[in-house]
């Protein structure tokens, strides 16, 4: 299998599903070993499983490439304006940068998940803080935007980070995602200075010796399956988390729920308070037509009192005449 294609798979394993990654990893690493690469197979065997914020980083490099190219490369015009002391050019491009930024985030945020998988604040954060380490760094660019990160990154005060706060090795991670760094002119990567040993009698003695054959395909065993153990934890924490933000999500829709009826109890408790309020009006308005009209019952009983004793008076009186 030609490394082209080896790359292909690798490109594939980051782009697909956060939950399948470990599967299709080992699945691949056969593949390759088929064909005959043994190097490639233990090169695709050793990829570490995204987690959850680098796998967001990585789809949302792969679904917005000019967004994020676009914001990478405001990182080497703020490093050429940092070089020519321009704080006002500066300060515009730190400020287009947190619009760019906020923008794309915002359309992760406004989407809510990513292929049916719920994309967290946290993660969110940890996007926004990738997207930031890739303008400030040119290896970080790169990486970012080759889309196979394993971890966010983070810029802080003395270079990248990732994650869990150790230091992020940007130019190996650009190498991993397909795109070498810049070569010394007259060709080859710039290589690793290290201090050369003083020549002497000591020197021999100093040399490491290689270790056994055997214990050293022990350690790589240890070292793999150490890795595998990792990427079994990851993967059941990834499952949780997901599960986490499934509940956190019914939870916030039961709580909405929640909130709807105690609004609504509350409108019916004001409507029933107000009904009460105007019942007892009318109630006192029936007491007071009561009252009147057992007053004009009272004045008619008397007024019929005096029209019945009339009505003797000029009875009597027509007797008594004649």
């Amino acid at each position: 299998m030609s490394e082209t294609d080896t790359d292909a798979l690798v490109d594939a394993l980051y782009a697909g599903p956060l939950e399948e990654f470990v599967a299709a990893r080992d699945a691949a690493a056969k593949q390759v070993a088929a064909g005959g690469d043994r190097v490639g197979a233990a090169r695709v065997k050793k990829l570490r499983r995204p987690t959850v914020a680098a796998w967001v980083v990585n789809q949302v490099a792969r679904r917005h490439p000019d967004e994020v190219a676009a914001l990478a490369s405001l990182g080497d015009e703020l490093r050429a304006a940092t070089a020519d002391r321009d704080r006002g050019r500066i300060t515009a491009l730190d400020r287009l940068r947190r619009e760019r930024t906020d923008a794309l985030v915002g359309q992760v945020r406004e989407a809510g998940d990513i292929d049916g998988r719920p994309v967290s604040t946290d993660a969110l954060d940890r996007l926004a803080e990738t997207l930031t380490a890739a303008v400030m760094d040119p290896d970080a660019a790169a990486a970012v935007r080759g889309g196979r990160l394993a971890q966010a990154l983070q810029h802080v005060g003395f270079g990248i980070v990732d994650e869990g706060g150790d230091t992020a090795d940007v130019v190996a991670l650009r190498r991993e995602a397909g795109d070498p760094p810049p070569t010394e002119p007259g060709g080859g990567a710039k290589p690793a200075t290290r201090p050369e040993p003083e020549a002497g009698p000591e020197r021999e003695a100093d040399t490491v010796p290689e270790p056994p054959a055997e214990a050293l395909a022990d350690a790589e065993r240890a070292v793999q399956e150490t890795a595998d153990g990792v990427d079994r934890l990851e993967a059941r924490r990834d499952d949780l988390d997901q599960a986490f933000q499934a509940a956190q999500a019914q939870v916030r829709q039961r709580e909405a729920e929640v909130g709807r009826l105690e609004e609504e109890m509350q409108r019916l408790l004001t409507a029933r308070d107000e009904a009460r309020a105007a019942l007892r009006e009318a109630q006192a308005a029936q007491e007071e037509s009561r009252a009147a009209l057992d007053a004009v019952d009272a004045e008619l009983d008397a007024a019929e009192g005096r029209a019945a004793a009339a009505r003797r008076r000029r009875r009597d009186a027509r007797r008594t005449d004649t």
